[in-house]
């Protein structure tokens, strides 16, 4: 868990300073202390989500970190402000950054990130019990293996998935907006049958985590009631919609869902996910006579252009590839070869997307799963020591 939130402080920088392009600036002490003293406000809603959701996971990581200790409180206070030091030292930092605006209420709405990533940490806490303990013996008293990781990460990898179809995560009672949001079922509705299946597996990943995190204690028509309440609360998201290829998606991951615990359910699943990442990153194939240049710089593409439109692709990968992840390692225990795995398979396909029209090949979504498996390394259960009888 040290680990996972040093990562994500590291993470957090590099988004923040890239293309690391730094000039001189005579006026920065002026400029500080303005800083220091003259918030911007108002603040736009992309840049309050994109600065609130960009610390979120260090507040979550830090309190379930401190969860377990006798002076968490004090703990994860330490670690909060070191969070807040950070959020201030990158704002300083990028005085020397061209056309980047450093501004103190970005820094606020980092720290409600924070809060917001702790306060995620509490009902989690309540929910799953073992969330508060680094090993399952202090829970049952038994010398078993580590029970957070294992409802952790999937449950992690679910509240991806949520986000996602409710971003921008901004609640409203308009009717109009209702509306809008049921206009694409409506109005001539165009199906695209490669973005149908791969949402249709999208969901039935989510399901089997949800069945990862709780042992296959939840039933069928559970996951099927939460799951339409999830797409359903669309309605009340500002700008959410109802694609007709979510809808179909859905329909088609609950339809399957009674046979989820066939012994060929998994290794089924994990193999048409692989197939829709093909699928989704080659079609339509039409390639070109010249290859394009690829970009080594990960996530360049991913820091320019619209952040809304750029997080909200970012939170669908991390749970696609993560999810793969995984159920991959599910079985086989190893998270490490299964994003190697996954990393190879988005590898091919951006190298084959250089030959393809209106595509960018990149070294970001190789880079991405290798991240998330690091990720689910780190937090994989650790098996019990054994005893040595004399």
């Amino acid at each position: 868990m040290r680990a996972l939130l040093l990562l994500i402080a590291v993470l957090i920088g590099y988004g923040s300073l890239y293309p690391f392009h730094f000039a001189a600036d005579p006026h920065w002490p002026q400029e500080a202390a303005a800083l220091l003293t003259a918030p911007l406000w108002p603040m736009g809603r992309g840049d309050l989500v994109g600065n609130v959701l960009l610390f979120a996971p260090y507040g979550l990581v830090a309190a379930l970190l401190c969860a377990p200790q006798r002076r968490g409180y004090s703990r994860l206070g330490l670690l909060l402000a070191l969070g807040a030091l950070l959020a201030l030292a990158l704002q300083i930092v990028q005085l020397w950054v061209p056309g980047r605006v450093a501004a103190l209420n970005d820094v606020i709405a980092n720290v409600a990130g924070m809060l917001l990533g702790v306060a995620i940490a509490v009902p989690a806490h309540r929910l799953m019990p073992a969330l508060a303990h680094h090993s399952a013996g202090k829970v049952a008293g038994k010398g078993t293996a580590n029970v957070m990781p294992r409802a952790l990460l999937p449950a992690a990898l679910m509240l991806l998935w949520v986000g996602y179809q409710w971003f921008p995560l901004v609640p409203t009672l308009d009717l109009q907006n209702m509306v809008n949001a049921v206009k694409p079922l409506l109005r001539a509705p165009r199906i695209d049958a490669v973005r149908a299946l791969h949402l249709a597996l999208a969901w039935l990943a989510f399901c089997m985590l949800w069945d990862l995190s709780t042992s296959g204690r939840v039933r069928a028509w559970t996951m099927a009631v939460a799951a339409c309440a999830i797409v359903g609360a669309k309605l009340f998201i500002t700008g959410g919609s109802v694609s007709p290829a979510n809808a179909i998606g859905l329909a088609l991951a609950l339809a399957c869902l009674p046979w989820r615990h066939h012994r060929f359910a998994l290794p089924a699943l994990t193999m048409a996910m692989v197939v829709s990442l093909f699928a989704s990153g080659l079609t339509p194939f039409t390639p070109l006579a010249q290859a394009q240049p690829f970009h080594w710089v990960p996530f360049s593409g991913m820091l320019e252009g619209s952040m809304g439109v750029n997080l909200l692709n970012l939170l669908e990968k991390c749970f696609f590839y993560g999810a793969l992840i995984v159920l991959i390692s599910a079985r086989s225990g190893q998270p490490l070869a299964a994003a190697s795995l996954v990393a190879l398979c988005l590898g091919l396909i951006e190298a084959a997307q250089m030959f393809l029209p209106q595509r960018t090949a990149e070294s970001t979504d190789p880079v991405l799963a290798l991240l998330l498996g690091l990720v689910a390394w780190l937090a994989r259960p650790q098996a019990p020591p054994r005893c040595v009888r004399a």
